[in-house]
């Protein structure tokens, strides 16, 4: 593995090539140090392309002797072509960890939009680190001092990828971090199927699934180091709070995921790397979801079994007991209609009942669900939640509560529809598969 460095021979260039030195000796990797002549097609002569590649070549040694003055193996590169492309493939073709550019590169043509670091993040398939300061990473990497980071998290694969490089930062050095998580209230209400109250932005019982969720997501952080969870309920863009954050708390790098979007889907959606890039007071560190570390054998704990308390769905709740280890709890729910007809348009937002009152016929049906709980499940030290609410949509309502009750699996039956039957009727199993973060079981009847 090796650290790529990408240098136009600026100021700034030169001040963050001693940061990728830095990183380079306390990784042990190779810095490949990458200058990339953009030339242009006026006034061309063999005679003025050798003249200026002689010339280059003597600066890009030049600094190359100056970054081996210490233990770190450098190995220059001249290259042609457009900068951000250039840099992206050598990256790729010697297998980088990581890719370091300044804040400020060389600026692109007039018909291209943004500069060399926006665009090198935007395609590359390693983890690009755009250095604005470079004096705390120096310091850190020597062991000088410790590295304050904020973490920006979300439940998306592009901020596991960023979880993972800050736990590979921790072994390192010491880091500090804040794991920073920008929401919207309401949204966050119906991720848990909680009612919104009219107290405050956003209920306990939200905030405190939230954090449960995310420090799970951060799972066991290695080394030293203070590591805590900020929330940041509002309506305004993740960047502007994650920058003002980053401000707030004096950190010294910024480390977000990036889904790496373009056309369409970056004007939609936009594109929070970039516009820290362009904002943060400081270095950023932006990691794509291929960035990610190889994959781990998760562990089951919860599951839910939802049932309609038909034959077939009945099936799936013996299944959902075999997966579950002694010590875990399976979650044995129920989907009523809605009380008092809801309008759909608040029944996203609103409960249509206190949640701690129980009508005679949510008693009578859970009454049913406990009969259905398997002899030995005791005997192997499963523990049972029985729970029925009333749902607008049962899909929406069964994701709600994987959610509310970080349930590792979804275990359901499926009574196996197809063709008309499945248009006519539709299949909860299906909905449940596409808007559902967690990981499902199906069981189709026997």
């Amino acid at each position: 593995m090796s650290i790529v460095f990408g240098t136009d021979f600026s100021e700034r260039a030169m001040t963050a090539a001693r940061a990728a030195v830095a990183f380079a000796h306390r990784n042990g990797e190779v810095l490949h140090l990458v200058h990339v002549t953009e030339y242009g097609s006026a006034g061309r002569t063999t005679a003025t392309d050798e003249a200026l590649r002689r010339e280059v070549s003597a600066r890009l040694e030049a600094q190359a002797a100056e970054l081996r003055a210490g233990d770190t193996r450098v190995e220059s590169h001249l290259l042609e072509g457009a900068p951000d492309e250039v840099l992206v493939e050598h990256a790729a073709s010697v297998h980088a960890s990581l890719l370091i550019v300044s804040h400020h590169g060389q600026r692109a043509p007039r018909w291209r939009i943004g500069n060399v670091a926006e665009r090198v993040v935007q395609t590359a398939r390693c983890p690009v680190l755009v250095v604005r300061s470079a004096s705390a990473l120096e310091s850190w990497a020597r062991g000088e001092r410790s590295l304050r980071v904020l973490l920006g998290l979300d439940f998306s694969p592009p901020s596991e990828a960023a979880v993972a490089w800050v736990r590979k930062l921790r072994t390192l050095g010491n880091c500090e971090v804040v794991a920073a998580h920008h929401y919207w209230g309401a949204d966050a209400h119906v991720r848990y199927g909680v009612p919104l109250s009219t107290e405050a932005e956003v209920t306990p019982e939200v905030e405190e699934a939230l954090r449960r969720d995310l420090t799970a997501r951060l799972g066991d952080m290695p080394g030293t180091g203070a590591v805590w969870v900020h929330l940041d309920p509002g309506l305004g863009r993740p960047s502007d709070s994650l920058v003002a954050l980053a401000r707030k708390e004096e950190a010294d790098l910024i480390v977000v995921g990036t889904h790496q979007r373009t056309g369409a889907s970056k004007w939609w959606y936009g594109s929070v790397s970039q516009r820290i890039i362009h904002e943060a007071p400081v270095s950023v560190l932006c990691v794509p979801a291929s960035a990610a570390t190889p994959l781990t054998i998760p562990e089951v704990r919860r599951v839910l079994a939802p049932t309609d308390l038909s034959e077939v769905g009945v099936s799936a709740i013996r299944h959902a007991y075999s997966v579950v280890p002694a010590g875990g709890t399976v979650y044995l729910l129920h989907v009523l209609e809605p009380l008092g007809g809801t309008p759909p348009l608040y029944a996203q937002y609103l409960s249509p009942q206190p949640p701690q009152v129980r009508t005679p016929e949510q008693e009578r049906v859970a009454e049913e669900l406990r009969g259905l709980i398997p002899p030995e499940a005791a005997a192997r030290g499963i523990s049972t939640r029985v729970e029925v609410v009333h749902g607008r949509k049962v899909s929406e309502t069964i994701s709600q509560a994987a959610e509310r009750f970080n349930c590792d699996v979804i275990c359901l039956a499926t009574h196996g529809r197809s063709g008309l039957s499945k248009a006519l009727v539709g299949s909860v199993a299906q909905e449940v598969i596409q808007s559902s973060s967690r990981p499902v079981l199906l069981v189709r009847p026997i």
